[in-house]
């Protein structure tokens, strides 16, 4: 089998860590390039251990060396060359990066959920190409789910863990702390993520992302604590269909890296018998009431997502800074979106200019509170 050469982007994150892992595991992966925001030492600890092509950091911070390229423009080498791109990269600064494999027509394994809840207008072509890849464990379901399927299906059902928040009392979730909210039952994730998930924000997203990926389906979310049943679809007679087993993100990663028949190493050993009892519950919107209202901009359209995303980063970052409450951020992306008014995205400028001014009344919002 042909040496397939994946460029990672966002290397030195939870995705980026584990994707190199399997990356260095299988003769058939070659680790053409890695690139950071910031965090240089990490980047050169994979470097000198995975023996990237190229090695980049956007924005560094202290000493660069030389065999390691900075600055601006290093998305574009970064990607050049590369047979497939995982774009791990956090937040609304993935979406330059997936529209450039677009451009490129290199295939995209797509851990950043952002992508498409801002900018799926802009990704049409490659969605429609069947070159867009889903990393998120829920979506990489739905598409191994969908694919031995030649009948419609009814509908598709994300899970969502109900995220460190799940126990508490509505009180106590407005209130609670950065470092309870950070613990979070069944995933290991970077912190936006989970605080997102606490709020039920990333699982919004995944709703959006769903209907991009997957168009003129409808999506259903219902919570599950065990994170076991990574999602489910309706066939047309009723019947469900459904992918299970112990959350472990590198399944769904080597699935999008081997994409779309190559040969697959087993990754999973549990069994049913060590899942215990499985639970499934409705959507609280007292607990989660920032759902609702991310959801609704994907409905919306325009640029309302990307205002949503905007709010939404500049609150978790105040939250976790200790300067708003938990309850907060919900009520300032809600404040953010009643104030936008909205218009048509026809380029990655539109986005960019709505996420600049969303950033800048939510800043506004935050001040106050504080």
């Amino acid at each position: 089998m042909s040496i397939r050469r994946v460029a990672v982007l966002g290397s030195t994150g939870s995705i980026g860590k584990q994707a190199l892992e399997i990356i260095e595991a299988r003769p058939d992966l070659e680790l053409h390039s890695i690139l950071c925001l910031r965090n240089i030492d990490l980047l050169r600890q994979q470097k000198k251990k995975y023996l990237p092509s190229i090695s980049a950091v956007v924005s560094p911070e202290g000493d660069i060396p030389p065999d390691i390229i900075k600055g601006t423009g290093v998305l574009d080498q970064a990607v050049e060359g590369a047979d497939i791109v995982l774009n791990a990269i956090v937040g609304s600064a993935g979406l330059r990066a997936s529209i450039l494999c677009q451009e490129l027509d290199i295939p995209l394994a797509l851990a950043n959920k952002e992508s498409l809840v801002i900018g799926g207008k802009l990704l049409r072509d490659h969605l429609k190409a069947g070159k867009v890849i889903p990393v998120d464990s829920e979506h990489s379901t739905i598409e191994r789910c969908l694919q031995s399927e030649k009948r419609p299906v009814r509908g598709i059902t994300l899970t969502a863990s109900g995220g460190s928040v799940l126990l508490m009392s509505v009180d106590e979730i407005r209130t609670a702390g950065p470092e309870r909210i950070l613990k979070h039952p069944t995933w290991d994730m970077g912190a936006r993520i989970t605080v997102d998930s606490a709020t039920m924000v990333n699982k919004a997203y995944e709703v959006i992302e769903a209907g991009w990926l997957f168009e003129n389906i409808p999506v259903e979310v219902v919570i599950h604590p065990q994170s076991i049943v990574h999602s489910f679809i309706r066939l047309e007679d009723g019947s469900w269909k459904a992918l299970l087993g112990q959350p472990d993100m590198k399944i769904p990663l080597q699935y999008a890296m081997q994409w779309p028949d190559r040969e697959l190493d087993v990754l999973a050993d549990d069994k049913p018998v060590n899942w215990g009892a499985l639970t499934f519950m409705g959507m609280n919107g007292e607990k989660y009431p920032a759902f609702s209202i991310v959801v609704q901009t994907g409905i919306d359209g325009e640029t309302f997502p990307a205002v949503a995303n905007a709010a939404d980063e500049v609150a978790v970052q105040a939250f976790l800074e200790g300067r708003i409450l938990f309850g907060n951020i919900a009520e300032i992306i809600d404040e953010v979106l009643t104030l936008h008014q909205s218009y048509s995205v026809g380029s990655l400028e539109d986005v960019l200019e709505a996420d600049l001014n969303a950033r800048a009344v939510a800043s506004g919002i935050v001040s106050k509170l504080c």
